[in-house]
């Protein structure tokens, strides 16, 4: 499940993606959700009746609860306390599991992408919001459970009011919706960052400022949170990573100015190589990890 995008498909242990069916949401409630995936669950079911499906894994933008799988909230969404695993092991009559997109993007890139031959690794997934993970040795998951808050650590002091409450956050400036925001400040014209990326890539001087900007932001939190947890790669992955090659100057300008370069060199910053199917791959690896516990 993303801000703005779900997709359901079903998934080999080997990663191969046998089927998925992608539409675009905006739920304004409980039962709205969890319908969709009941739909979408059902669909999967009957487009591979000779096909048995064993568990279901569940990414959830915004805070989760691991351990029961409930989705706890979205900043951006309004949404709340929405028994995800529950519900749909009840409704299918399989064990599942469901946890936040960060952690478990983080799974999909020691499971199935760039992180395979890495212990030590920090993702950022960056879409309709800006999540992420930190992967040392295994998953750091913190007290409560919800470690890599990237998203909401300040980028800009006193800036853009976020809806967790605090003003400046990183997922105001880099997020989608930020990357059209500052657009918007600069020309007073409305683009998706889709469109966005399209003009910067045909030569637009104003829309390559975006990008640029978009680099400085993220590398600044980039540059704090390696210094402090010394990782081998950054992977940064959602919709935006999509823009990768436009702000990748500025990323890696910005954290090797402020990252301490001795200890954290080399560190590699790169796209997830799994694109679109990162998502649909994060709920499989959890999945396929919880099961063989």
């Amino acid at each position: 499940m993303g801000g703005s995008k779900i997709v359901c498909g079903v998934v080999r242990e080997d990663g191969a993606v046998l089927w998925k069916l992608h539409e675009k949401w905006a739920p304004k409630s409980a039962e709205e959700v969890l319908g969709t995936m009941h739909r979408m669950g059902d669909a999967a079911i009957a487009a591979l009746p000779g096909e048995e499906i064993g568990i279901i894994g569940a990414n959830i933008p915004g805070i989760a609860d691991p351990v029961t799988g409930t989705w706890l909230e979205a900043s951006f969404s309004g949404l709340s306390n929405i028994p995800v695993a529950a519900d749909l092991s009840a409704y299918f009559g399989l064990p599942c599991w469901a946890d936040n997109d960060g952690q478990t993007c983080a799974l999909a890139e020691k499971v199935f992408g760039a992180a395979k031959d890495c212990d030590h690794f920090l993702y950022l997934t960056v879409s309709n919001g800006v999540g992420g993970a930190v992967y040392s040795n295994g998953l750091i998951t913190g007290c409560g459970n919800h470690a890599g808050e990237f998203g909401h650590c300040v980028v800009v002091p006193g800036g853009r009011q976020c809806n967790c409450g605090q003003k400046g956050c990183l997922e105001r400036y880099a997020a989608g919706p930020g990357i059209q925001r500052t657009w918007e400040e600069m020309t007073g014209e409305t683009k998706s960052a889709e469109e966005l990326a399209a003009l910067a890539r045909s030569g637009n001087a104003e829309a390559q400022k975006v990008w640029e900007l978009e680099g400085q932001y993220l590398g600044r939190i980039i540059a704090v949170a390696a210094n402090l947890m010394n990782p081998e790669k950054v992977i940064i992955g959602g919709g935006i990573s999509l823009a990768f090659g436009l702000f990748y100057p500025s990323l890696k300008a910005t954290v090797d100015a402020q990252c301490y370069a001795d200890p954290n060199h080399p560190l590699e910053l790169l796209a997830t190589p799994l694109a679109y199917d990162g998502g649909l791959l994060a709920a499989a690896a959890l999945a396929f990890t919880e099961a063989r516990k």
